[in-house]
């Protein structure tokens, strides 16, 4: 009886260990088509007129843009409070892009992205709005 109970258990962590390997696996091909479609949008820019602003500022604006966006999914994906050393670190880790002045960068970040909030001394959230009918 003990035999097929432990063999319960071994599926279900093998079940387990599985859709966490899918969801890693997941998330890392994300991350690289968004790097590709960043890289994309980069290659386009000089072949584009210009209009507003130089080639190089806009692709730093896009590059700032691709970093929010990665900040934002991390965030949501946390789902609690997250320090603004973790947050720096995780896109470190992700991007190998190191963000000098964290507060200033977040601070640029959330009125973009409404969801995001400072909960204070340097701890962010992520809060998804509801809506109310009224």
């Amino acid at each position: 009886m003990k035999a097929v109970f432990g063999e319960r258990e071994a599926i279900q962590n093998r079940l387990h260990q599985i859709d966490q390997t899918e969801r890693e696996i997941r998330r890392h091909f994300d991350q690289e088509r968004k790097q590709l479609e960043l890289r994309l949008a980069m290659m386009e820019l000089p072949n584009a007129r210009k209009r507003a602003g130089s080639v190089k500022e806009r692709r730093r604006s896009a590059y700032v843009e691709y970093l929010q966006e990665v900040i934002v999914a991390y965030l949501k994906e946390e789902k609690r409070p997250v320090r603004g050393f973790a947050v720096q670190q995780f896109v470190k880790d992700q991007t190998g892009h190191h963000i000098g002045n964290m507060s200033a960068f977040m601070n640029a970040l959330m009125p973009k992205h409404e969801e995001v909030r400072k909960l204070g001394r340097g701890m962010y959230v992520y809060e998804k709005k509801v809506l109310s009918h009224v």
